[in-house]
């Protein structure tokens, strides 16, 4: 059975570095880097079902193909977004279909749910990274999200498909050490 990888957290949680080290460890393995789409408005909500409808069709044409596949976020953030009111519509009821859906599928599903321990760390990592040009990052965003993230990652928990994992960032080499053991990946230095 194929394996898919999702992995979610705040800005400045280290995704984007776990993920690339992932796609870079694990054999024929896809990177896919999701950003949502950019309409806060009304309309927002039929974009994003549309585009998330889309990904769960191009999921059951992949699940004979001998890939991981490996999400930098998924509709999870979508969720999360709408709930720190960055949006003006509700994700929920289409987040709860998805959910369904994701734990039906023909895949081994890993989810990683990446936190901080020390959430003082999120100004030092957000302030020496660069940001997006369509939406502003802050430490107290972060910080918001981590709590959304963790109710979600606890919803899921209850799938009973879907194999859940808090992971606190603060030391990378210790949080790629305790992934690498879930997922087998065998390296020789991070």
């Amino acid at each position: 059975m194929n394996r898919l990888i999702i992995v979610v957290g705040p800005h400045g949680v280290g995704k984007t570095r776990l993920t690339d080290y992932l796609r870079d460890h694990i054999e024929s393995c896809n990177l896919y880097r999701l950003s949502g789409q950019p309409e806060k408005g009304i309309d927002g909500l039929t974009k994003s079902v549309h585009m998330y409808e889309a990904l769960f069709t191009y999921l059951g044409l992949m699940k004979d193909v001998s890939v991981t596949l490996l999400f930098d976020s998924f509709f999870m953030t979508e969720e999360a977004m709408c709930e720190i009111q960055d949006k003006v519509y509700s994700f929920h009821d289409a987040y709860q279909t998805f959910c369904e859906r994701l734990n039906a599928l023909p895949y081994d599903i890993y989810y990683f749910n990446l936190y901080l321990n020390d959430t003082s760390l999120y100004q030092e990592r957000i302030a020496s990274r660069m940001h997006h040009k369509y939406f502003s990052i802050s430490s107290h965003h972060s910080i918001t999200l981590q709590t959304i993230y963790q109710r979600i990652s606890d919803e899921l928990k209850e799938q009973e498909h879907i194999k859940v994992f808090d992971i606190p960032m603060d030391d990378f080499h210790v949080s790629y050490q305790k992934i690498d053991e879930i997922l087998e990946v065998r390296r020789e230095e991070v």
